[in-house]
């Protein structure tokens, strides 16, 4: 068993930011605006050799005078129903608040081991603040600044280790660390879309949860909520992202941080799906992020959701358009589902292996040689200033994805569409799909050209 801690408290005061020290990550989405942090994140903190734990952040337990921060009021106390132990964070420079005192009599209904750190101590009377935060009535209490990395080691070696000592056995740590070890990557997966889409709905359908909050309000997401699922014996990463919106005059610096943390995710996935609605037609911003994963080389699976709010007769007109629109997405899959009604959703897996398989493919010399022939044979390059071009051999010049190196003479004179020719018979002979190939194209050098002095 692995010791889960979590992170609470009011909302800015510095949970995210310890979260990432403590994890040696970015993967909290940190900035200077309330209400940031809304679904549970999730991280693995590594104290000493063998020892390792579970971190979650999470919301404010503050507000919630709307629906999504209603919701995420919600997902922290599950947080803090899962965990072993309460990191309890409060704000040195402002001071002991009112909604503390409401939060410590939250956390006592639960009866967990807490400690309460004080947190951004930095430049601040330590005496009184210390005082002044021991009438919430916690014996255990530490203060640092997480964003100056102050305190943090003392926290670890006073307080976690001596914890984790105490009520966890060595051998059980050890085990989880092992098995954690021995497991190969996860498939990670990432759903990337327009806001509102349905994204975090699709996942927690998938994982028959309310693990993600969904609400009929763009922008519902701020941050990249990774969660992990086994299926079928293969375990996977499921990544929920913020909605790439498109572009505006005005954006704040966390939407600015969501955007690049969206980008960043489908750089570091396996596999992408693509979501769009189903109800909308398919629009720029859509294209645009196709664009961009197909550059990113990562393999991709389109998935068209809120299928359930369509008749027969819109469903077949849609699928035509979807189709028509995305034709030059060919070799992905395309899935019509409902992530709502949880129908069609599992369907996904098999196109996700299919296209993780396919991005990873080795495929030896002798048979692209072979396929770049029979393309020829069926099509010839064009003759250049009287002498056709020559493709001599290809050989596979790395995977994930697949790059095929085209080896000839005069090949920087090819032209755009037999590229594009070669490209699609590559796909349809070796019957690759959910993944882009990239061919390369290399001019042979004439041994009997001498350069001249």
């Amino acid at each position: 068993m692995i010791p889960i801690i979590v992170l609470i408290g009011r909302t800015n005061v510095g949970k995210s930011t310890l979260f990432n020290v403590l994890t040696k990550t970015k993967n909290a989405l940190v900035a200077n605006h309330p209400g940031v942090t809304r679904d549970r994140q999730y991280g693995y903190c590594t104290l000493e050799i063998n020892q390792k734990i579970i971190l979650i952040d999470t919301a404010g337990l503050d507000i919630k005078s709307n629906e999504i921060e209603k919701k995420a009021y919600q997902q922290t106390l599950i947080a803090i129903k899962e965990s072993h132990l309460i990191l309890f964070l409060v704000d040195a420079r402002d001071g002991l608040m009112l909604q503390e005192y409401e939060i410590s009599k939250k956390i006592r209904t639960y009866q967990k081991k807490t400690i309460l750190v004080i947190n951004k101590i930095d430049g601040i009377n330590q005496v009184s603040t210390f005082n002044e935060f021991c009438s919430l009535g916690f014996k255990k209490i530490h203060k640092i600044s997480a964003s100056h990395n102050q305190g943090i080691n003392t926290l670890i070696t006073k307080h976690l280790i001596p914890w984790i000592k105490i009520n966890f056995k060595k051998e059980e740590i050890d085990e989880s660390y092992k098995n954690k070890k021995s497991n190969k990557s996860p498939i990670k997966v990432a759903f990337i879309g327009r806001p509102n889409v349905g994204k975090s709905t699709l996942i927690n359908g998938i994982l028959k949860e309310e693990r993600m909050i969904t609400c009929n309000v763009p922008g519902t997401t701020l941050d990249s909520i990774s969660t992990n699922i086994k299926y079928n014996y293969e375990n996977y990463t499921l990544v929920d992202t913020a909605g790439a919106a498109k572009k505006k005059r005005h954006v704040n610096d966390f939407e600015k941080f969501s955007i690049i943390k969206t980008l960043q995710t489908i750089e570091k996935s396996n596999v992408i799906l693509l979501i769009i609605d189903a109800n909308i037609q398919v629009c720029h911003q859509d294209l645009s992020l196709a664009d961009f994963i197909i550059k990113s080389g990562k393999g991709i699976v389109i998935v068209a959701n809120k299928c359930d709010l369509l008749n027969s007769s819109e469903l077949k007109k849609t699928k035509e358009l979807i189709k028509n629109k995305l034709k030059f997405l060919y070799y992905s899959r395309i899935h019509f589902v409902s992530g709502l009604y949880k129908k069609g959703i599992f369907q996904l897996f098999k196109s996700i292996n299919e296209s993780y398989i396919a991005s990873k493919r080795k495929i030896n010399t002798s048979i692209l040689t072979k396929t770049m022939h029979m393309a020829i044979k069926k099509h010839q390059p064009p003759i250049i200033k009287g002498r056709r071009i020559k493709l001599k051999y290809a050989h596979l010049g790395s995977s994930n994805p697949p790059k095929v190196i085209i080896h000839g003479n005069q090949v920087k004179y090819l032209s755009l569409p037999y590229k594009r020719y070669l490209t699609n018979f590559f796909y349809n002979s070796l019957k690759i799909k959910g993944t882009p190939i990239q061919i390369k194209f290399k001019d042979n050098l004439n041994p009997y050209t001498k350069n001249k002095n």
